[in-house]
């Protein structure tokens, strides 16, 4: 009986805690959210981080209330987890904050403006944004003085009033300024107004304090007091009292024997630049000590290695103990300016001299002239020289130089080698866990670093080939095993621990990518025998995004926040997609800052049990508008001024609308400025006004499976007056297009242009027409009014360093345009165009120290395709001459020029016609002049427009030769490029005859551009 009885309740025992277990863990089978907006409930979701299936318990439920609270954007937040699984969410939001007062204390005028710089209309102001603006607050008023400063932050109607109470305190004010030391011959009433100090007005802040010291040193470099010393500090006690020791020492002057006076025009630093005595903050001995060794340090790396520096400090007046004026001269003797010559090795036994010579060549000068024995430069040859013994295997190789004087005053250079062993490598083996959620297939790939930088696959077979020079002819087989991978390599690989290094930390990447908190990789070399390197990953856990809380979002949709961060719950938390969802994030141009940090990190939760994979988006939301201007001027197209206005973050998605004003001459209409900016004898400008859109990821979803997960959309509509050498043109534009973005240098483009034109006679100078409108109809074979309906394909491919000025690097675009009667173009304007263009650069010299030289072809193509148009529009026809074409040659007048009207009679002024082809080829050299600030350019440049592709009654020759032009140039770089051009026809130079047509066109001024170009 007994025994029945326990029996029993040990049955009753093991049932109660079964029911308890299941009661504390379930698995969610419903999750339904109530109140608030859609937005409320969507980040509400992400911050509450489970998903129907994912088990929960009772504590789990609660801290997932708890994330959505941090969001702080709600008033309560109330949820249930019933016993069937259903979770029952229940929001109150706050309203946005409409108005906000202040009482108390009258705020000082002084901190109106600057005291709560991150408070707007439209905010949610939940209790941590509240805390936040108050400890915002308090940290700028106790900055300003007021060191007792308490605000309290309170919200009313349900959010949308902020009532704020001021407390300021007593300030701490500078009441008395005592000045000590010897201040002569400043007297106090100069001293405190440098210094900007009023006692009795003045609060004693550390800004103050900044402020204050740096004025009264900028006074003693004024006036020439470099030895000088300032001292503030407050008094002890409570009083407000100040200490200001002043001693301004002597005046200094600075002189140097052995440096170019004209130097600095070159790019050399200046006296006062090499000895830091005016930039100190205060004077010291050492100082003058460092103006020496900087002095030599440049001048050993100008190729002076025999430079000698030293300084003498001469007291001119006064005494030894009371100097008043002392001068400190520097004397370098340079030495002679060394070229490196002959270089030899030394203790090399597996590699020739002709190999090592070939890795420690350094490029010329001016292609001709052997390199400086720059100090840089000889570190250069000795790491080139190391790495190349590491690629091959020798991994404790030792490399010393020794300088020796060689045949005409050059450097000759020794290198003293002590190779070691060198080292082969047969096979990579991964052993990986047995667990399947190691990406295997990955972590194999990783091998092949070990190998090249992105391995070539044999097609059908696993062997791999090496895109690195000195490993050509060996090849990698991977194959998967059992316990991982093995990469073996025929023949053996040199044994490079750089190499493996790389193979190593692709390895930690991926595992990181994976989820992996503290990627562990082990390394295991094998014994000689057998030239094996084992790589094994031990068990690790993997980590995944939790839930994301998002705070500080308020005027952007959670659409789009969530959209780009893209960190959905059980997504691996990988560190490359974090860093790419902030990048992402700030892109759409709606936050002024973006920081992505763990639950954890924010203020008040240290001690909560939040895990790795709770993450906290904390946002700051930016001015909406954003207005720029700018200048711009170009003898093709005259002066203008820019004027735009960008309403970002339009209906919270990211996206952008655009207002564009850009005024020329035919909009202001200015003699001063036409005579400022000259465009020759004819009327140039560019004018237009816009208006356009841009949504940067169009329809989600829908057009993904295209050429990138990403599409950006963009309208823009324009009335553009255009004044060109050829006619006077009236433009209303809209063009629509879509954009993929394939790689961080290839995008394709697909639009479509709609376009009316209105052709007619443009004006010289002075306002006269060129040519009567109908003659220039009927001459030109061109009509008056145009309807261009055209679709566009175009490709750009752009891996320059800098677009605006590249020092290497190359451009591609591509753009072909149908303008068929089909799309509705009109009868007498249909066309196919083809334009290609490409860029090349290539630096000389370190960091093209030397200059770059810069190579570009352009290539255009059209052709009327309707039976009604005899021609192409003119505004639709190329032109060619001036800037960024053929600058010998008068803008647009490369090519066929009309000088007769219809009646026989010479024109003023001859007009371009244009043509249905144009070929462009330029060759420039661009090289600093003055430090990087003024730069020349030497270029030669041949292109011509050909009038049409089809013979033609009357015409000689459809493809004349290329005109060549051979030109100098100077660019002045300060902040607003400024590029002054001349260049001459070839034939000109030599003497050989000329057409009337090339003597009429040649370039008569120069050619000058300001600013960027639309």
């Amino acid at each position: 009986m007994r025994f029945r009885a326990v029996f029993g309740y040990g049955l009753l025992a093991l049932a109660s805690a079964t029911g308890q277990e299941a009661l504390s863990s379930r698995p969610v089978t419903a999750l339904r959210i109530e109140g608030g907006s859609v937005d409320d409930r969507h980040f509400a979701e992400a911050a509450l981080g489970l998903r129907v299936g994912q088990r929960v318990d009772a504590a789990g439920f609660q801290q997932a209330l708890a994330a959505v609270r941090l969001v702080d954007r709600y008033r309560t937040v109330e949820g249930s987890l019933g016993g069937d699984g259903a979770i029952l969410l229940r929001l109150e939001p706050l309203a946005p904050v409409d108005s906000w007062r202040w009482e108390g204390d009258p705020l000082p005028g002084d901190l109106q403006k600057v005291l709560l710089t991150d408070l707007r209309k439209g905010q949610r102001l939940g209790p941590r944004r509240l805390a936040s603006l108050e400890r915002s607050a308090e940290l700028r008023l106790r900055g300003a003085g007021y060191r007792q400063a308490d605000v309290k932050a309170i919200v009313e109607a349900g959010g949308r009033q902020l009532r704020l109470v001021l407390s300021l305190g007593a300030p701490r004010l500078i009441r008395e300024v005592r000045i000590e030391g010897d201040p002569a011959p400043y007297t106090r009433e100069t001293l405190l107004k440098t210094a900007g100090i009023t006692p009795g007005r003045t609060h004693w802040t550390p800004v103050v304090q900044r402020e204050a010291q740096r004025r009264l040193r900028q006074r003693l470099v004024k006036d020439r007091r470099l030895e000088g010393s300032i001292r503030l500090t407050p008094a002890e006690g409570e009083g407000g009292g100040l200490i200001l020791e002043v001693r301004p020492g002597p005046k200094v002057t600075l002189k140097a024997k052995g440096l170019d006076l004209l130097g600095s025009l070159w790019g050399r630093p200046r006296l006062s630049e090499f000895v830091p005595l005016a930039r100190a903050e205060r004077y010291s001995p050492s100082l003058l000590d460092e103006g020496d060794g900087r002095i030599m340090a440049y001048f050993r790396d100008q190729g002076y290695p025999e430079v000698k520096v030293s300084h003498v400090r001469e007291i001119t007046e006064g005494t030894a103990d009371r100097p008043e004026a002392v001068t400190i001269a520097y004397l370098v003797e340079p030495g002679p300016r060394r070229t490196l010559g002959v270089v030899r090795f030394e203790g090399n036994r597996e590699l020739a001299d002709d190999e090592l010579q070939k890795a420690v060549d350094l490029p010329k000068r001016f292609f001709l002239l052997p390199p400086h024995a720059k100090a840089e430069a000889m570190r250069a040859m000795e790491d080139r020289l190391t790495a190349h013994y590491l690629q091959r295997g020798f991994h404790d190789v030792r490399v010393r130089r020794r300088v020796e004087g060689g045949k005409d005053g050059a450097v000759d250079v020794r290198f003293t080698i002590r190779e070691g062993q060198q080292r082969f490598l047969d096979a990579l083996v991964l052993e990986l866990p047995p667990d399947p959620s190691f990406p295997r297939e990955q972590l194999a790939q990783g091998l092949l670093l070990a190998l090249a930088d992105r391995p070539v696959r044999i097609p059908g077979t696993p062997r791999y080939r090496s895109d690195r020079r000195h490993l050509q002819g060996i090849e990698g087989i991977l194959d998967l095993t059992p316990e991982g991978a093995r990469l073996s390599f025929k023949p053996s690989l040199p044994l490079v621990r750089n190499d493996l290094a790389l193979v190593v930390s692709g390895l930690r990447q991926r595992l990181s990518s994976a989820g992996a908190a503290n990627p562990q990789v082990k390394l295991a070399f094998e014994d000689e025998a057998q030239p094996v390197v084992r790589i094994q990953v031990p068990p690790q856990p993997f980590d995944q995004t939790r839930r994301l809380v998002v705070q500080g979002s308020d005027r952007t949709r959670a659409e789009a926040v969530l959209r780009e961060a893209a960190l959905a719950p059980g997504q691996p938390l990988d560190p490359a997609k974090l860093d790419e969802g902030q990048v992402h994030l700030g892109g759409l141009g709606a936050f002024q800052r973006v920081d992505l940090l763990t639950l954890k990190d924010l203020p008040g939760q240290e001690k909560e049990p939040w895990q790795r994979g709770d993450l906290a988006l904390r946002l700051q939301e930016r001015n909406p508008w954003v207005f720029t201007e700018g200048f711009g001027y170009d003898k093709t197209q005259g002066y203008h001024f820019g004027l735009n206005a960008q309403r970002l973050n339009v209906g919270g998605m990211g996206r952008t609308l655009d207002f564009g004003l850009r005024a020329g001459d035919q909009t202001l209409d200015s003699p001063f400025l036409r005579r400022a900016f000259p465009t020759g004898d004819i009327k140039r400008s560019v004018d237009s006004y816009s208006i356009g859109y841009t949504d940067p990821w169009f329809l989600p979803g829908a057009l993904d499976t295209l050429l990138a997960p990403r599409t950006r959309f963009r309208m823009e509509g324009a009335y553009i007056e255009e004044a060109q050498a050829a006619f006077f043109a009236r433009r209303r534009r809209f063009t629509p297009n879509l954009e993929w973005k394939l790689s961080a240098v290839q995008a394709v483009q697909l639009g479509y242009r709609f376009e009316r034109v209105e052709v007619a006679a443009n004006t010289d100078s002075s306002g006269m027409p060129l040519i009567a409108d109908q003659d220039l109809f009927l001459l030109a074979r061109t009509p008056a009014r145009s309807i261009i309906s055209a679709p566009y394909l175009q490709v750009v491919v752009d891996r320059r360093d800098r677009p605006y000025d590249p020092t290497q690097g190359t451009f591609f675009l591509g753009r072909v345009e149908l303008a068929n009667q089909l799309f509705g173009t009109s009868t007498n304007s249909s066309f196919v165009k083809l334009d290609l263009r490409h860029q090349w650069n290539w630096p000389l010299g370190f960091h093209a120290e030397n200059g770059v030289i810069m190579a570009s072809a352009r290539l255009g193509l059209a052709r009327p395709t309707a039976q009604s148009a005899k021609d192409l529009p003119l505004s639709e026809r190329f032109f060619g001459g001036g800037s960024f074409t053929v600058r010998g040659v008068e803008p647009d007048m490369l090519g066929d020029i009309q000088r007769e009207d219809s009646l026989g009679n010479k024109l003023a002024q001859p007009i371009p016609l244009g043509g249905q082809a144009l070929v462009v080829l330029n060759l420039e050299y661009r090289f600093p002049l003055f430090g990087q600030s003024v730069w020349g350019e030497v270029f030669v440049d041949s292109g011509q427009v050909y009038r049409s592709l089809t013979p033609e009654a009357g015409v000689p020759s459809r493809f004349p030769a290329l005109r060549t032009t051979l030109g100098i140039g100077l660019i002045l770089k300060l902040g607003l490029p400024l590029k002054l051009e001349y260049a001459a026809d070839w034939k000109r130079i030599v003497g050989r005859p000329r057409s009337q047509d090339e003597r009429d066109s040649q370039l008569k001024s120069l050619l000058i551009s300001a600013g960027f170009q639309f």
